[in-house]
């Protein structure tokens, strides 16, 4: 899912700084040195994704946040984070949205958390980690046997979803258990590829 975003101006920024900010971190938060920026997600309704990036240190870094504008839930790299968003009844998961959820879901959660393994969920090949490392028979086994996702409605109105993952090196066929709510679970993983890193990747058995 490629984000879209939109760079607020001066005084929408500064609403959002306000909503945002508290006692703890007021320099963080300067209408001088911090851009604001949002984008859509299919997913939510009335809620946008927010980025807040303080370029006055350096490297700079971000904030990303869940909101309406008006109030914002902080996605500090858990799923809890993300599960109280989706509590307050604004997610919509459709056959058409929820693998770019999922996507979403593995991608904010690993980036705080470094005992957890990092999941990529691979929407398009061409998105694969590390393909400019592939050599050219690696790289059309890769495109010639890349599996779209499979989507399923269940009957508590979750979907179950088979898609490719990359994660510790390797790519996976998954299964997954995205719940209305937005729990997701790992049902089952299953090894489609060796390490893409190295010249093996072209002797793959999909």
């Amino acid at each position: 899912m490629q984000l879209q975003w939109k760079r607020l101006d001066r005084d929408s920024s500064l609403k959002v700084i306000d909503s945002v900010k508290s006692a703890e971190d007021m320099g963080l938060f300067n209408i001088g040195t911090c851009e604001v920026k949002c984008a859509r997600l299919p997913f939510y309704k009335e809620y946008l994704l927010y980025k807040l990036t303080n370029y006055a240190s350096l490297p700079a870094f971000s904030f990303e946040y869940i909101g309406d504008g008006k109030f914002f839930h902080y996605l500090d790299g858990t799923s809890e984070a993300i599960h109280k968003a989706n509590d307050s009844g604004k997610l919509t998961l459709n056959e058409n949205n929820v693998l770019d959820y999922a996507a979403f879901y593995y991608e904010r959660i690993a980036q705080i958390n470094p005992d957890m393994d990092e999941v990529t969920v691979i929407i398009n090949p061409h998105d694969m980690p590390l393909l400019d490392s592939l050599d050219p028979m690696a790289y059309s086994a890769v495109m010639g046997n890349f599996t779209p996702a499979k989507v399923i409605q269940n009957i508590d109105m979750g979907y179950t979803v088979e898609t490719t993952i990359y994660t510790e090196s390797m790519a996976m066929r998954a299964t997954l258990e995205v719940t209305p709510r937005g729990r997701v679970r790992m049902l089952e993983q299953k090894m489609i590829m060796n390490d893409m890193a190295g010249s093996t990747a072209a002797e793959t058995v999909f």
